[in-house]
């Protein structure tokens, strides 16, 4: 299913072409017709993401990647070394039977092209000058050229990879060389056609997380993988036109896949569509999350959804090899209707309670468990975690509990902290309490309280351990309103116990707030009877629904932290609560 997937992507796209492949080009070096450097190399690259260097995709003749490794080169453009026999180092005897052989091709070329003769004739006049050559060096090096970096050349401004003479003769040498090739016939595992199969295949070069720069979809390379004594790719015999197909959809879909930890998940449809879903899970476009969430309402939907063939895979490096983590097919109206429900699960408070959010990127909802003070934030993801999540979201599946878990432990550890830039309290971040709700509500337990979750604070709920949230939430504003910014607040000394055994925690909580509820009357006129009002509301509710629990379970902590988060987001939204919340915070520390 999934090779012939692919091969389908490759002939819809029409890319598959077994005479040229697409690579990165950085540098371009201006001949004249007499063979010498008409200028500086032009650097085609372009400032990208992250401070790396974006080159120039071109088209260049295929030469199979074991070939380049016993001694040959590629035709026109090929890297430094090999292309211009530039080495970091005296020149390695492999490095110069390829700089020898790139000229060779050239050689050939003028050969058998009388049209282009003078063109790569000039080239090689150019190679072969060491006085010019050593000057290029220079140039590049204090360009600070890679030896690993492409290089193509113009002849009196004109391109040689756009000579449609010498593309014509790179055709024609192919057929030439695949005409001598004895190859075994099988039937194709792609196509289930008996056909010529390749012994080897090619490697897939667009880059993989945790894979070398090129690796393999099909490997046998160990005893142990191989059976009826066949060789290499002979245990998954494939013809060369469908391996071609395959590698080139690979590499088109891994260079726009959705990226992740350490997975790429790539995606596509059998017929095209205006809006991938795994898009918007990535990218989260507000206008077009609304379209899809009132789409029922409004009857305006993209006809034929259900009928159009979805695709998704999630996939990571192993050394050179592909590793296939996920492998999802269904159809794209089923995976739009489970991403609507992903981001109205993912519905909540933003922490000013000013408005309700479901747009969260899947890098802001992966955000919520990492730690970002680690080099690598991702590294404490829980396993598979990204894979999860996406699965969760493209099919409606439950979310398992250790991303609950990563969730709690990080905001227990946010609630204990301060921001060292600022020294101020680390801020809630919604994303976290977003995806504790679509935890919650995703279950695999089916409790009822999970499914009663609300995005804003639910003044009529019955679960115990989201009053408890709240409770702690109203305990803790009062002493703000008492005491203001005091050094270490309840939450950070206490939010992990009580969050996790209240009723032993929270107990001894009770005994400061006669002085608490004094000290904001004094203060704030009227707060501290409000409060104390609030408290003896839920304190009445909690005890009639059995009392505060000695112990929290996990999907309990979860419901706890979203009564907590809720509660404070409540007040925020409230025009007299934010006012004194602002006129507290500027009160000095003073002890009762």
């Amino acid at each position: 299913m999934i090779l012939q997937a692919l091969i389908k992507y490759a002939e819809r796209e029409g890319i598959g072409d077994a005479d040229f492949e697409t690579v990165g080009l950085r540098w371009l070096v201006s001949i004249s017709r007499s063979g010498t450097m008409s200028g500086p190399p032009v650097d085609l690259s372009t400032d990208g993401q992250a401070g790396r260097k974006q080159v120039k995709r071109v088209t260049r003749p295929f030469t199979r990647a074991d070939d380049v490794g016993h001694g040959k080169a590629h035709f026109l453009v090929d890297n430094l070394e090999r292309a211009l026999g530039m080495f970091d180092e005296e020149a390695p005897e492999m490095r110069a039977t390829q700089h020898i052989y790139f000229k060779a091709l050239l050689r050939e070329a003028a050969e058998d092209i009388p049209s282009e003769a003078k063109a790569t004739r000039a080239v090689l006049q150019f190679l072969e000058d060491k006085g010019q050559l050593s000057e290029l060096y220079r140039q590049l090096r204090e360009a600070k050229a890679k030896t690993s970096d492409n290089v193509a050349f113009q002849v009196d401004g004109r391109d040689l990879l756009a000579s449609e003479a010498l593309q014509a003769f790179w055709r024609q040498r192919r057929r030439r060389e695949l005409a001598t090739v004895s190859r075994t016939r099988r039937i194709c595992v792609a196509t289930g056609i008996i056909a010529d199969t390749l012994d080897t295949t090619e490697k897939v070069r667009a880059s993989i997380p945790g894979g070398l720069a090129r690796t393999n979809l099909i490997s046998f390379d160990k005893e142990a993988f191989r059976s009826f004594n066949l060789d290499q790719a002979q245990n998954a015999a494939i013809s060369p036109e469908a391996e071609l197909k395959i590698r080139s959809a690979l590499d088109d879909l891994i260079e726009k896949g959705c990226r992740t930890g350490n997975v790429v998940y790539v995606h596509w449809t059998k017929e095209k569509v205006v809006h991938d879903p795994l898009d918007l899970l990535e990218n989260a476009d507000e206008a077009a999350i609304q379209a899809l969430l009132q789409a029922p309402r409004t009857g305006v939907t993209q006809t034929g959804l259900d009928k159009n063939a979805y695709y998704a895979m999630g996939l990571s490096g192993n050394g050179g090899r592909i590793v296939v983590r996920d492998w999802l097919t269904s159809t794209v109206g089923e995976v739009a209707e489970h991403v609507a429900a992903w981001f109205q699960n993912l519905m909540i408070v933003v922490p000013d309670g000013s408005q309700c959010k479901c747009g969260f990127k899947l890098k802001q909802v992966l955000g919520a468990m990492e730690n970002f003070k680690l080099e690598k934030p991702s590294s404490v993801l829980p396993e598979g975690a990204p894979e999860k999540i996406i699965r969760s979201a493209l099919t409606g599946c439950p979310l398992p509990g250790t991303i609950l878990s990563a969730l709690l432990r990080r905001e227990t550890i946010d609630r204990a902290s301060k921001d060292e830039d600022t020294g101020k309290r680390v801020p809630f971040m919604a994303a976290r309490f977003a995806l504790i709700k679509a935890c919650l509500i995703r279950s695999s337990t089916e409790r009822k309280e999970n499914r009663n979750v609300t995005s804003k604070l639910d003044l009529d709920s019955k679960d115990v351990a989201y009053l408890c949230g709240q409770l702690f939430a109203i305990i803790g504003r009062t002493q703000l309103l008492a005491l203001g910014q005091v050094g270490a607040s309840i939450a950070e000394r206490t939010y992990g116990g009580v969050a996790t055994r209240p009723a032993t925690t929270m107990g001894p909580l009770f005994t400061k707030l006669p002085a608490y509820l004094k000290k904001a009357n004094t203060r704030f006129p009227g707060a501290g009877t409000n409060k104390q009002k609030e408290i003896e509301i839920l304190s009445l509710r909690i005890e009639s629904l059995g009392g505060i629990p000695a112990v929290l379970d996990l999907e309990q902590q979860g419901r706890f932290a979203l009564g907590y988060y809720c509660q404070l987001a409540e007040y925020r939204a409230r025009r007299e609560e934010a006012e004194i919340e602002e006129a507290a915070a500027k009160i000095s520390d003073d002890n009762i």
